[in-house]
């Protein structure tokens, strides 16, 4: 009796890591995607770039499921929606844990990448596991001249039940409570050009520039190569971080506006790099300089420097 409780647990974990484990790697070049829907035609592939781009030619397959529908109100787009929201939306897109997803924006340029890897997270939030995301979008799968399809493709909904992974994300409280308490065993990443982390430069959705107080500057497009939009091998990937000295930290918080170019930092770290303990703050400056209670700030702009930028803005438009 001891053996088969002893074999019936193996047989078990052995089935629950099967569940688990990822079928592909989380970045697929177009040949490798080619090959994965040749191997498993019912692939789940999610297009989010706009309706009109995907009517005028897809990957077949693939169902329309625009960057927007994924975003939260103008003036916090890195906002979460709801479960009962998502719920709603995975469920009309037919997805399922039983098949691998893939997701892909257009790969115009290296801001594009963060729409994908935003999806990729919020899906791997929700509680869905076996995600990859096409490197480089459909320009590179058009580079590659593989087939594309001009035909909505048509899906069931499924009965998907979302679960949300807490590890993947934090709050504006939980961050606020880590640099009050002076949390030594993190990291805090800002993704965006020097520029912006410098205060010369702000978003239309943060109320006054500069970066979140004890955040270091991690652009988020270092992880790009040269001489197209696709994200560098991860060999390649894994020495940047290593010779930044970002793999030192126990946990990483990745955050940028609106948790667009964060994102891209967040999936190269985790996913990728295979840092441990990486964390998006979806909301990020957006919700952070938007708050009541002026939440501590570094490299803001002086007072008249504030008042220049403005009147610069006033002149030149």
């Amino acid at each position: 009796m001891k053996y088969f409780y002893a074999s019936l647990a193996f047989f078990l974990s052995l089935a629950l890591g099967s569940v688990q484990a990822a079928t592909y790697q989380p970045l697929l070049e177009a040949t490798e995607l080619s090959e994965a829907l040749s191997a498993r035609p019912q692939l789940q592939i999610i297009d989010i770039r706009s309706p009109d781009d995907y009517a005028a030619g897809h990957i077949p397959g693939a169902v329309s499921a625009p960057y927007g529908q994924w975003r939260g109100p103008a003036n916090n787009p890195g906002q979460l929606s709801d479960n009962p929201y998502f719920e709603k939306l995975v469920r009309q897109l037919g997805l399922t844990d039983q098949q691998p997803i893939v997701v892909y924006s257009s790969g115009v340029d290296e801001t594009d990448f963060g729409a994908a890897a935003r999806v990729y997270w919020t899906l791997k939030y929700l509680g869905l596991t076996d995600l990859s995301v096409l490197n480089g979008g459909f320009q590179q799968w058009q580079l590659a001249q593989q087939a594309i399809s001009s035909d909505a493709t048509q899906v069931s909904a499924s009965q998907l039940t979302v679960q949300n992974n807490s590890k993947l994300v934090i709050s504006k409280d939980q961050l606020l409570e880590k640099i009050t308490q002076q949390d030594t065993t993190y990291q805090l990443l800002d993704a965006r050009p020097p520029l912006f982390y410098q205060g010369q430069v702000k978003a239309p959705t943060a109320s006054t520039g500069g970066t979140i107080a004890t955040a270091q500057n991690t652009p988020f497009t270092q992880w790009f190569n040269d001489n197209d939009t696709r994200i560098r091998p991860v060999a390649e990937i894994k020495e940047l971080v290593r010779s930044q000295g970002l793999d030192q930290a126990q946990e990483t918080v990745s955050f940028c506006n609106t948790g667009h170019w964060a994102a891209t930092n967040w999936f190269v770290l985790s996913e990728l790099a295979g840092l441990k303990d990486v964390r998006l703050y979806p909301a990020s400056l957006a919700e952070w300089t938007q708050d009541k209670k002026s939440l501590p700030m570094e490299n803001t702009p002086s007072r008249l420097e504030q008042i220049k930028a403005k009147f610069s803005k006033l002149v030149n438009d």
